[in-house]
């Protein structure tokens, strides 16, 4: 029985530092896969238009893009696990906002600092680059996809449940689960997790005017990246930052159906991540990026003719197939291009990047959303996917592929 575990561990690149990951992702999940279900509703019930919600994104849009560029260059310089303990104590702090008020002031005050989170599962610069440096080049896909397969699976089971708990029980108890499970795996981060930042740079080095020219300026070698992800930053965020409360407000959506919409999303996120990041491995990282921009394109044209709630759970759960190639693809090319002592700084940058763009997309949203209904931010989707999909086409793989 024990051989048959170790083999499965290492199949799933589940060691050392991504075990840790992965304990730590089972805490958190739990209360934040409800979360992401019920936050745009409750922000609703408290009284907040459409319009400010969108506030409440731009502001998480700013911070974020602040975040990502102080937590990379902190993460190259003092290391990656002071930065993913921070990141996850930021977390904490938004959520206790809000159970402290219902004023707009409170909730500009959790939008900064779920900001400062820097899109902890998704874009966060030092959990990435810990993820991809614990583990050899040909795992880096596999065990980003492992631990995606964590959260997503976990996300799967709760989400209609948050929903439901929000209808039956209010938001609160939800509330409660997340401060407990990121005050828990910070403390786990904090007390297991290994550092694999090799050889920290010393800051005095460098002149000052060249290191804030390396914290902002893009890479030649990735210049089709950057251009892409400024693209797509506005146009993600223009046509689904808004999306479970436009849904809620247009076709009158309650939230167990927005539970039930997110489950879609997470079961095949989940089911696929590892098949997914394994075939990444395989194909090459540009190709990767290429099929996640066509799920991509096929989601929007499926959510611009979707009429009844089945159909926008089709299409929902459809979309988790474009993050499913984007995130191992994505990470592994910058693992592969970007030298060791940069990598932190580099993810920050090219996704502080996307988010200097969506920083209108959420008021955008919310103005397009008023004036010309649902389906209007979802041709600006199609249409920059387009054009990035062009893009790519002429991106070069990194010699690992």
């Amino acid at each position: 029985m024990v051989p048959v575990l170790e083999k499965l561990s290492k199949f799933l690149a589940l060691e050392g530092n991504i075990r840790v990951l992965a304990v730590q992702t089972v805490l958190s999940q739990v209360g934040y896969g409800m979360f992401l279900v019920v936050w745009q509703p409750y922000i609703l019930s408290t009284g907040a238009t459409l319009a400010q919600l969108g506030l409440v994104q731009t502001v998480i849009n700013i911070t974020t893009g602040i975040s990502l560029i102080l937590w990379g260059y902190i993460s190259d310089h003092y290391g990656r696990k002071p930065v993913i303990v921070a990141t996850l104590l930021c977390r904490v702090a938004a959520i206790l906002s809000l159970m402290a008020s219902s004023s707009l002031w409170a909730l500009l005050a959790y939008g900064a600092l779920m900001g400062f989170t820097a899109m902890f599962y998704i874009g966060n610069p030092a959990r990435n680059a810990l993820i991809t440096e614990s583990v050899e080049a040909a795992q880096r896909g596999t065990a980003m996809s492992t631990l995606i397969t964590i959260s997503q699976g976990i996300s799967t089971l709760v989400a209609t449940l948050g929903g439901y708990i929000a209808f039956k029980l209010g938001y609160t108890p939800i509330f409660i689960l997340m401060v407990i499970g990121d005050t828990l795996g910070s403390l786990l981060c904090y007390k297991y997790l290994k550092e694999t930042l090799v050889d920290p740079k010393n800051p005095g080095e460098t002149p000052v005017m060249q290191r804030l020219r390396n914290s902002l300026a893009p890479e030649p070698q990735l210049i089709r990246l950057y251009t892409a992800l400024l693209l797509l930053g506005f146009s993600y965020t223009v046509a689904y930052s808004l999306l479970y409360g436009a849904l809620s407000k247009s076709f009158g959506f309650t939230t167990v159906q927005l539970g039930v919409l997110s489950t879609s999303f997470n079961l095949l996120w989940a089911l696929g991540s590892i098949p997914l990041g394994k075939l990444v491995d395989r194909i090459g990282r540009k190709r990767g990026l290429l099929m996640s921009l066509t799920m991509a394109l096929a989601t929007s044209l499926g959510f611009l003719f979707s009429r009844g709630f089945r159909w926008f759970a089709f299409f929902n759960a459809l979309s988790a197939l474009d993050v499913g190639f984007w995130i191992p693809s994505y990470t592994s090319y910058i693992t592969e291009t970007v030298e060791h002592d940069k990598r932190s700084t580099v993810f920050g940058k090219l996704d502080a990047y996307s988010k200097a763009t969506a920083i209108p997309g959420a008021w955008v949203a919310g103005v397009l959303y008023e004036r010309y209904g649902f389906h209007a931010p979802l041709y600006i989707q199609i249409a920059v996917v387009l054009v990035v999909i062009v893009l790519m086409l002429g991106l070069k793989d990194p010699a690992h592929s």
